[in-house]
């Protein structure tokens, strides 16, 4: 497993319905495309234009993954609306209840 921390703010104005419809079509993307991919998205409560996206995905599926259509268009997607990010982090775990 390789995993990913994405972190960004949309800019003001943006519609967050519009958004959070999308993350859960890319999510579904991710799940649709490796049964043993793990992504979870949250929206922090204090800023709600604030997200933090963590995965746990296959690494030999990763290659076919960033090639997928839904993944493209979620990108550029993100790009249009951010205020800041999306800031991706490769990080290691350390201890989990898993």
């Amino acid at each position: 497993m390789k995993c990913v921390r994405i972190d960004y703010t949309l800019r003001e104005g943006v519609e967050l319905a519009s958004v959070l419809a999308a993350i859960s079509a890319f999510v579904a993307g991710i799940r649709a495309h490796h049964p043993e991919h793990r992504y979870t998205s949250y929206q922090h409560q204090k800023d709600p234009r604030r997200f933090t996206h963590i995965g746990e995905l296959v690494e030999p599926a990763l290659p076919d993954l960033q090639s997928q259509a839904f993944f493209a268009e979620f990108s550029a997607f993100l790009r249009d609306r951010c205020e800041a990010g999306p800031d991706v982090t490769w990080i290691s775990p350390v201890a989990s209840t898993r």
